[in-house]
């Protein structure tokens, strides 16, 4: 009887800790790019670490003002730095926006070495339309030379040019 009660507690204190704690973290804008009046506006950023790298949570609050059509995707994922290019998306990582202002509040588990950015996706077409990229300054001096023109082509232009 003596070996159960601690394997209880330690099943009720895992059971009791929860998520890991997220503390504000300062982050760097990127390269990004709107049609006209559109906007994303990052009010607040939460991670479990500063360094925004792999194996950390962020959460992301924020404002879109989304002027150019009826409805987006709004969406805050990793683009790969490293790897195969694949990444797994989360419910929590998307949310519908329909024309206006609204704020917003995203979640990611970042699973691989990557840049974050919040995206606005045509719901029709899935293509992106707007966006911007942020993370530690580190992160965004590596990638301040990416061209982000491509969330302003049209279906007429070249087809999903990207960095």
């Amino acid at each position: 009887m003596t070996t159960s009660l601690p394997l209880a507690l330690l099943i009720v204190s895992t059971a009791l800790a929860g998520p890991p704690a997220q503390d504000s973290v300062t982050a760097v804008l990127g390269p990004k790019a709107y049609l006209d009046g559109d906007v994303i506006e990052i009010m607040d950023i939460t991670a479990t670490s500063p360094r925004l790298e792999q194996g950390d949570s962020v959460t992301v609050r924020g404002r879109i003002r989304l002027d150019s059509r009826e409805e987006a995707q709004l969406s805050l994922l990793l683009t790969q730095t490293e790897g195969d290019g694949i990444e797994e998306t989360d419910s929590i990582q998307t949310v519908l926006v329909r024309k206006g202002q609204k704020e917003f509040t995203l979640k990611i588990t970042i699973k691989h070495r990557g840049v974050l950015h919040l995206t606005m996706y045509d719901t029709a077409t899935r293509k992106p339309f707007g966006g911007t990229y942020f993370g530690t300054a580190k992160q965004m001096k590596a990638i301040s030379d990416w061209d982000v023109s491509y969330y302003l082509q049209t279906d007429k232009d070249a087809e999903g040019v990207r960095p």
